[in-house]
């Protein structure tokens, strides 16, 4: 079990700012100039340095080179405001056809994220500022389910990297968020949301904790292809599921 709370000041302030622009539009960009100074940058570093321990993702083919594990948490809301986890079994992952139909509802066996990992009081604290932000849609809500993805795509001269081989779609969560945690030699990777009668929102994630906030159910998204630069693109990402419970 673990426990993460975000301070009474600025990081309130900010995770308030934000949880109120998704409810007014259902997606919200976290800035890494921003939340980068709320970890100390060496624990940062050796949580974003397990990204170099992912298996292949033998899930996706056609060209597609993708690494990846798979892990989920409990989340709990305490009396003031701070989170407990508690690590789940490891499951297999599924997503209905209907969300996904690339995957035609297979059940997919990812390897678990380590436990060093999926207790690492970065991770959690990331975790705590995603319901934080959260909690402005749904302030009822004490208890989620959290599934995390640990994710590498990578790009070749012969071969652009696909973030999402799926195309435009949704996952299926109540909500998602999306944080970069490390990108290097890669052009594109855009980040593409649609919103029913609104323009496209467009953004690159470029920074480490470049990050977003997405009410799954009510928009859908996607992400351009990676492009080799200069060398082996490399976009490493933690995704997020979010799942009142």
């Amino acid at each position: 079990m673990s426990v993460a709370s975000l301070a009474p000041t600025r990081q309130a302030e900010a995770t308030r700012t934000w949880g109120d622009t998704l409810a007014a539009g259902d997606f919200v960009a976290l800035p890494a100039g921003e939340l980068a100074g709320w970890f100390p940058p060496a624990d940062l570093e050796t949580f974003a340095a397990s990204w170099g321990d992912l298996p292949r993702d033998e899930m996706v083919t056609d060209g597609v080179h993708r690494e990846r594990r798979y892990g989920r948490l409990m989340a709990t809301r305490g009396p003031v405001g701070e989170w407990t986890f508690e690590p789940l079994p490891h499951l297999a992952f599924r997503q209905t056809a209907e969300h996904i139909p690339l995957h035609e509802g297979r059940a997919r066996l990812f390897s678990p994220i380590r436990t060093a990992v999926l207790t690492d009081p970065v991770l959690t604290a990331l975790i705590a500022v995603d319901l934080a932000v959260v909690a402005a849609v749904a302030p009822e809500v004490t208890r989620f389910e959290v599934g995390l993805h640990q994710m590498r795509v990578i790009a070749t001269p012969a071969e652009a990297g696909c973030p999402t081989p799926e195309g435009r779609h949704r996952d299926g969560h109540d909500f998602i968020g999306m944080h970069l945690m490390g990108r290097v030699n890669c052009a594109g990777g855009e980040s593409v949301v649609y919103r029913d009668g609104e323009p496209q929102a467009r953004m690159t994630l470029t920074e480490r904790l470049d990050s977003l906030v997405v009410s799954d159910a009510r928009i859908t998204h996607e992400v351009t292809p990676t492009i080799a630069d200069g060398g082996t693109g490399v976009r490493d990402m933690l995704l997020v599921d979010i799942n009142a419970r």
